[in-house]
């Protein structure tokens, strides 16, 4: 069922203004409140004011996240880590920003509201705007040198200090499990685009995960973003470089071929994941964002290895999820109309067949071909 978004959105308003005054007591008038971003987990609203600067004041998904208060400090923890590192002039990556976490007069960063809903506020980047894809390879590079800073200047964070902020995420073998739960029981008509999509999974269902693709020595484990996808890369709106790596909810400790994965998954698909035309994996976007990331960060060659691994098997997981979530009902994904989550499985699927087909070309761009 398609949630009603209007009236969510309203009920949402009602609770803003007393978010807005938990972290600030006394808030300059607020000019305007609208909806920001395309996310499909969390509600996400810019705020601006007559005289102080704009604040993103977002409610977390309590039903996606089991313990949303470790997310805020999770994200708290590590854009200050970042804007430390940033402000020290960490090379060529001091020319990044990110958002910094509001806090409470208490020190904490998120605000529980009636309803027991959690809450935080953080800084607006102004003057950027998000893109569900590239124009080409010379904009790729530059987002591949912003993810490579990304993980350069985290290499010394005490990874620690981190909760796991979504127990299972990028777990194949779980969602291969909620599948089979799943398609047994599922009433949803059988489609062209159903049966294509199934036969995709099906005929992958004994494929290795992407910890069986690690070769000794055993490949290290490293902060990660976990979600570094096209449209959580933040663009200046004049110059259209990259600026910033926001939506940190998934940051954890992991395996670079996870982030590459991802990114070159998101990236290398110029059509996007609402696409009804033609979609592919573009190579010259792939060769562009690799060579960006090198420039930045040096991963050693046990970690380059996996780098095809990563983009095909979370291709292969987000259309898993998304055709899951299709036979359930849509509970997990937000939609804006029946069928919308089988048609991002479909771009998945699709996605995936252009990238297995163009494996040697992959491997080649990572450094191992």
């Amino acid at each position: 069922m398609v949630e009603d978004i209007a009236g969510r959105e309203a009920h949402d308003r009602s609770r803003l203004f007393s978010t807005i005054r938990a972290f600030l007591p006394y808030p300059d008038q607020i000019h305007t409140i609208t909806p920001l971003g395309d996310g499909n987990i969390n509600a996400t609203y810019l705020v601006t004011f007559t005289r102080r600067p704009s604040l993103v004041v977002q409610r977390l998904n309590g039903a996606v996240f089991p313990d949303p208060v470790s997310v805020v400090r999770n994200v708290a923890l590590v854009t200050s880590y970042l804007g430390e590192r940033r402000s020290a002039g960490a090379g060529r990556c001091h020319c990044y920003r990110f958002p910094e976490a509001v806090e409470l007069r208490d020190g904490r960063s998120w605000y529980e509201d009636q309803s027991g809903s959690v809450w935080r506020c953080l800084s607006y980047l102004d003057n950027t705007v998000s893109r569900p894809c590239v124009t080409g390879a010379d904009q790729a590079l530059e987002a591949g040198r912003l993810l490579g800073c990304f993980h350069a200047l985290l290499q010394g964070f005490d990874s620690s200090a981190l909760a796991d902020p979504l127990p299972g995420f990028h777990d194949l073998s779980a969602y291969k499990r909620a599948y089979l739960n799943s398609v047994a029981d599922h009433r949803r008509s059988q489609t062209s685009e159903f049966l294509y999509c199934l036969r995709m999974i099906e005929a992958r269902l004994d494929t290795d995960t992407l910890g069986q693709c690690m070769a000794p020595p055993q490949v290290p484990q490293r902060v990660i973003h976990g979600d570094p996808k096209c449209d959580n890369f933040l663009f200046d709106r004049a110059s259209g470089q990259p600026l910033s790596l926001i939506d940190l909810d998934t940051v954890s400790h992991g395996l670079l071929a996870v982030d590459i994965g991802d990114c070159l998954r998101s990236f290398c698909n110029p059509a996007g994941e609402k696409a009804r035309a033609e979609v592919g994996f573009d190579m010259q976007i792939c060769e562009g964002l690799l060579e960006g990331y090198f420039q930045s960060f040096e991963p050693n060659r046990t970690e380059r290895e996996l780098f095809y691994h990563g983009v095909r098997l979370l291709t292969y997981e987000l259309g898993l999820r998304f055709f899951t979530d299709h036979l359930n009902g849509d509970r997990y994904f937000k939609i804006t109309r029946d069928g919308e989550n089988l048609q991002r499985a479909w771009v998945q699927f699709k996605l995936l067949e252009s990238i297995e087909a163009q494996r040697s070309a992959i491997e080649k761009a990572a450094g191992i071909g």
